[in-house]
């Protein structure tokens, strides 16, 4: 994995997609910030601080939550094209 500091300008704008979006859609699936941090192997204090823009999210924590938020069933083709769309473009880099 590529030390935060070096994350590409794409993968910077697709993670700053997500997290913009990131309490709406946790909430819209009743995930708690301990439940998707358990999810992910994060903290709850680690999600809060990506909500709140204080703390940066990584490549890594960025496939993993997008991951388990397609699962809980957190995207729908209709509402959140632009995540497909996104998704389409990080797909194709693993």
């Amino acid at each position: 994995d590529m030390p935060e500091f070096v994350i590409s300008a794409e993968r910077q704008q697709l993670i700053g997609n997500l997290v913009e979006r990131l309490p709406v859609i946790r909430k819209k699936v009743r995930l708690s910030q301990d439940d998707l941090g358990s999810m992910v192997g994060k903290s709850r204090q680690k999600i809060s601080d990506i909500e709140r823009h204080s703390a940066p999210m990584g490549w890594d924590s960025y496939l993993a939550m997008c991951t388990m938020l397609e699962l809980a069933g957190a995207f729908d083709t209709e509402t959140d094209g632009w995540y497909y769309a996104d998704k389409s473009r990080w797909s194709k880099t693993l």
